[in-house]
């Protein structure tokens, strides 16, 4: 069916040209038109725009639980770079929508909620599920909009549509009353081009040339050049682009988070983050394309990052809202990363008068070095955990690692797994490896892989879930298996929210537990559900195991008995509470919890330094030379070697 300027409907599918429009047909056209061919969600008081939407053609997935389908059509978005329709019911089922797009917000996917809502005669009187979607979602997307108009219903839908996947992408929550979805008659879609096929295309921008220019100049006479893509390269597609200028340039080249496998990792020039850092402490000139400043990046700061008056920084970012003006880079470049990489490429061919790629023995041995030192830690890391009870999670990593295809998805849901699994794995494209990104969510690994099984039908697809995870989202283990999208889902089973190995009664005594019961067999759980299962206890079962796991073709559950009892695990809680700690002062902290600090090497020290800095306290340099029985010299040694601020 297609809705005409004039109002007018030609057949598809069962409908009538007798069918008079509304305003949920009219949204649901819109959809089509558009190539929405996917919903995802948990039916209500959004029934009329999905039910006609389906009439039209569009497959609808339904859910047990909103968060689950929330977290399939970002992953779907994500994979896809297109948007995801992701509708849910007014009120409650609303409410539940706010996790998966706050991870959608933070990783830029582009993600269409449709919200059902009462009708607006019952604004404010306490109608049945009253909920005011337009309000709640807006620190969590684009922008929203209570549709009350129903004859723009078609042009809200394709500029939201449009919008959420122009960088930066994200959500859009669009909000329909029930009475605009009722509402029907001759008028016609106002502001709106019907009959294009397709949505939009948005066009991509050059940067400015004499921007260019400059960055040209600085990468030719670059010694010991670096390359660092973000998610900005995975958006603008531009992998091919970004390999062709490592080639050229013979520079150390690496992806992070969404990114990773712009560059595919297995290349001699790829630089993966367990070994980047001497690399980055060698360069001289350091390219950054389309990669966010943030905590995950440390905002580009000592110690994980050269100070700038130590190494030439080149920022390119897709858009101008994302320089980062706390980074003092000799050029700021802003357009299509695709198109900018492009630009960089033809620019070095045409100022060396050559195709053929720079020739830098020394630093491509350099880069060979530390990839060496690093596989080598890798190994002997392996080594010492290998064979534990419980399974060491390095071990349980690498596992997953070794009998996964070379181009599995593989999808983060897991605290300490997270740790291990990203050092394990290797990937060959962007895309491939989804984490949750800078919100951190938890529990959105099954939704996850049912977008992913959507989006990539046919790819191996395997997600490590803790068990607080799956306490969280276990129930859609069942939408998996009821529609048959095979993925392999391996629990982390510690029994532990955040694993015992954070050693929580040491960090935080005297509160209870946050403890499972022990010894639960998730496998059992979940095998009525028609799931492949599998339970391990015993390193010599681990990989046989994973093995049946990915040949069953089902959906698989490996319930898998781990921890890591490695006091360095807890980190990521020390940075959280290393302000609390210094407030409390040196003579009120027990042994128990130094013994945390005196394990890490210094940098980590830094880095928790930082971490206090960066949520506004200040630490005397000394304190942390208490806590860890380092001498403050040494400290200040090691921040005056990487510049660090103190």
């Amino acid at each position: 069916m297609t809705i005409t300027n004039e109002g007018t409907q030609a057949v598809a599918n069962d409908v009538s040209p007798k069918d008079r429009l509304n305003g949920a047909r009219a949204v649901a056209q819109a959809l089509i038109d558009n190539g929405v061919t996917d919903l995802f969600g948990i039916h209500g008081y959004i029934n009329p725009v999905i039910e006609e939407a389906c009439r039209l053609g569009a497959r609808m997935w339904h859910f047990r639980h909103e968060q689950a389908a929330g977290f399939a059509a970002e992953a779907y978005g994500r994979m896809t770079r297109r948007p995801a329709v992701f509708f849910v019911s007014a009120s409650a089922g609303m409410a539940n929508a706010l996790s998966s797009l706050s991870q959608g917000i933070g990783t830029r996917s582009p993600i269409i909620l449709l919200v059902g809502q009462h009708g607006t005669a019952g604004d404010r009187l306490g109608i049945l599920q009253e909920g005011y979607a337009a309000d709640c979602f807006e620190s969590v997307a684009k922008w929203t909009k209570r549709l009350t108009d129903w004859e723009l219903n078609s042009y809200w839908v394709r500029k939201a549509l449009v919008d959420s996947v122009t960088y930066p992408a994200g959500p859009v929550v669009l909000e329909l009353p029930l009475n605009n979805q009722w509402a029907y008659g001759d008028a016609p879609q106002r502001k709106y081009v019907p009959g294009q096929g397709a949505l939009p295309v948005v066009p991509m921008t050059q940067a400015d040339p004499a921007r260019i220019d400059r960055a040209v100049e600085l990468l030719h006479n670059a010694e010991r050049p670096v390359i660092i893509a973000g998610d900005g390269v995975h958006w603008s597609d531009g992998s091919a682009e970004i390999t062709a200028l490592a080639e050229y340039l013979n520079a150390p080249t690496g992806g992070r988070r969404t990114a990773r496998g712009v560059i595919d990792e297995r290349h001699p020039l790829a630089l993966k983050s367990s070994f980047r850092g001497p690399l980055l402490r060698s360069a001289d000139v350091l390219l950054t394309v389309g990669l966010r400043a943030g905590e995950l990046e440390s905002w580009f700061e000592t110690p994980d990052w050269p100070d700038a008056s130590r190494v030439t920084y080149i920022q390119a970012q897709e858009s101008a809202e994302d320089v980062w003006w706390g980074l003092d880079s000799e050029v700021n470049l802003v357009g299509s990363s695709k198109l900018l990489l492009r630009q960089l490429l033809d620019g070095l061919r045409e100022c060396a008068g050559s195709d053929a790629p720079r020739e830098r023995p020394d630093w491509l041995q350099t880069l060979a070095t530390a990839r060496e030192k690093a596989e080598e830690a890798r190994t002997a890391y392996l080594d010492r955990v290998t064979d534990r009870t419980p399974i060491h999670t390095k071990e349980l990593a690498e596992a997953i690692a070794a009998e996964a295809n070379e181009d599995a998805i593989f999808i983060y849901d897991s605290y300490q797994g997270s740790l291990y699994l990203t050092d394990a794995v290797s990937a060959i494209e962007s895309g491939q490896i989804l984490d949750a990104g800078p919100r951190v969510a938890l529990g959105q690994g099954v939704g996850m892989c049912f977008g992913a099984g959507i989006a990539k039908p046919g790819r191996q697809i395997v997600s490590l879930i803790g068990d607080g995870g799956i306490g969280l989202a276990g129930m859609d283990i069942e939408t998996l298996t009821r529609y048959e999208v095979p993925a392999v889902l391996v629990i982390l089973n510690n029994s532990s929210w955040g694993g015992n190995s954070l050693m929580h009664d040491d960090i935080q005594p005297n509160i209870g537990s946050w403890d499972m019961t022990p010894g639960l067999r998730y496998d059992k759980v979940f095998e009525p559900f028609g799931c492949h299962v599998e339970h391990v206890e015993n390193s010599a079962d681990l990989r046989p195991a994973l093995r049946r796991a990915f040949d069953s073709g089902k959906v698989a559950v490996v319930n898998v008995v781990a921890d890591s009892e490695s006091i360095e695990a807890s980190v990521p809680w020390l940075r959280l509470k290393i302000g609390e700690f210094y407030s409390r002062g040196i003579d009120d902290l027990p042994d128990a919890i130094r013994q945390h600090f005196r394990v890490l090497p210094a940098i980590e020290i830094l880095r928790l330094h930082k971490s206090a800095a960066d949520n506004g306290t200040q630490i005397p340099m000394s304190f942390m030379a208490s806590l860890s029985d380092r001498s403050e010299s040494e400290l200040i040694e090691l921040a005056d070697k990487t510049s660090y601020r103190y």
